[in-house]
């Protein structure tokens, strides 16, 4: 049984107290992980190990201890196969996120099968099986509106391997047969785990995590899909998609009328996809880096930022960072503080509602 680890650096409720991400908890088949209080917790002896949370997660912040997925796709790929199935060193399918089937596909030589024959007697293919069938089907969307003629293929196969091991993986723990056998492997997992893991398990930010935090990098299944997009043939026709049917990558907009220049929106952004200068005078946003999690948006107070409805898969094939806005800085009369200046008098936001409250109090209008 591996277990399963968060890194609450990569966690947007860490940085962000206003973040609404939940994917974590739609995506685990077990309902063990939960965020109450902005706190993400759950419990590691009810974790079944089949890394779904990793990979609906944005900013891939669940690991698991014995499966990394980056590391498997490229074995897959060295070994030739053609079948992604769970009965061969794989938790479940779904720990591959939408985009890693789409990397996995455009490098692939022949066209890839996803096996979910071994659904038919999984405990949790009530969750899985249609993620599962939702990653593959938007990743093939995507495939045929990049032009590409390779396609992900979801099929039932009575597939098997050539050895068979003989130590109970976590698959056994899954099927009907070996039911009865649960609260023996549950104990046995019990004790390789450390004490205290049948309960709740909380995670304290430390300074190693804020250092992190700041250091703001994308996850690793996207410098993957860059890799491949690079040796994928460029389409003679750059398409327009709906925001809808792309679930990992966003194109953003912004309203400069009420932009108050608050700076939240790239500061708490956590693979840099929004940046700004030192002074804070223009907001720009790069979608590669973008990882749709969409904590931005949660803490823009007027609502300002605004995803577009539409993504234009040329940002694949020829990216390019687009300035959002430019604002017209001076220095505060007041403060001295650089402030994004909209006419009237030169004070910033701070200053000038000082000044308000300091009128309202005197009774000066």
């Amino acid at each position: 049984m591996s277990l399963l680890s968060l890194d609450i650096s990569k966690c947007v409720h860490t940085s962000n107290k206003l973040s609404a991400c939940e994917s974590c908890v739609s995506a685990c088949p077990v309902d063990t992980i939960k965020v109450q209080d902005n706190v993400v917790s759950f419990i590691p002896s009810e974790c079944v190990g089949c890394g779904g949370c990793g990979a609906a997660c944005p900013t891939a912040a669940y690991t698991l201890d014995d499966f990394n997925p980056i590391n498997y796709i490229f074995k897959f790929l060295e070994e030739d196969k053609e079948v992604l199935t769970c009965k061969s060193e794989l938790p479940c399918i779904a720990a591959f996120s939408a985009d890693e089937l789409l990397s996995l596909s455009l490098f692939s030589k022949e066209e890839i099968t996803l096996d979910i024959g071994p659904c038919a007697e999984c405990a949790i293919a009530k969750t899985n099986l249609q993620i599962i069938k939702d990653r593959a089907e938007e990743a093939n969307f995507l495939l045929e509106a990049m032009m590409q003629t390779k396609r992900l293929h979801v099929k039932t196969l009575s597939y098997t391997l050539e050895e068979e091991t003989k130590a109970i993986s976590r698959r056994d723990l899954l099927t009907k047969d070996s039911v009865k056998r649960v609260s023996q492997i549950k104990q046995q997992f019990l004790n390789r785990v450390d004490e205290g893991d049948d309960e709740i398990k909380l995670h304290n930010v430390t300074t190693a995590d804020i250092v992190k935090i700041k250091q703001k990098k994308v996850p690793d299944r996207r410098s993957l899909l860059l890799m491949a997009l690079k040796r994928a043939d460029v389409p003679q026709e750059f398409h327009i998609i709906s925001a809808k049917d792309i679930s990992f990558i966003s194109q953003k907009e912004l309203d400069a009328q009420t932009c108050t220049n608050c700076q939240m929106c790239y500061r708490i952004c956590p693979t840099g996809a929004l940046s700004s200068d030192i002074k804070g005078s223009f907001i720009a946003f790069n979608p590669l880096a973008c990882v749709k999690c969409q904590s931005c948006h949660d803490v823009c107070e007027p609502g300002s930022l605004m995803l577009k409805q539409t993504f234009n898969l040329k940002n694949f094939f020829e990216p390019k960072a687009e300035e959002l806005i430019r604002f017209d800085m001076k220095r505060c009369n007041e403060c001295n503080t650089p402030f994004a200046y909209r006419g009237g008098e030169i004070l910033c936001n701070r200053c000038m509602t000082e000044e308000e409250e300091a009128r309202e109090l005197w009774g000066v209008r």
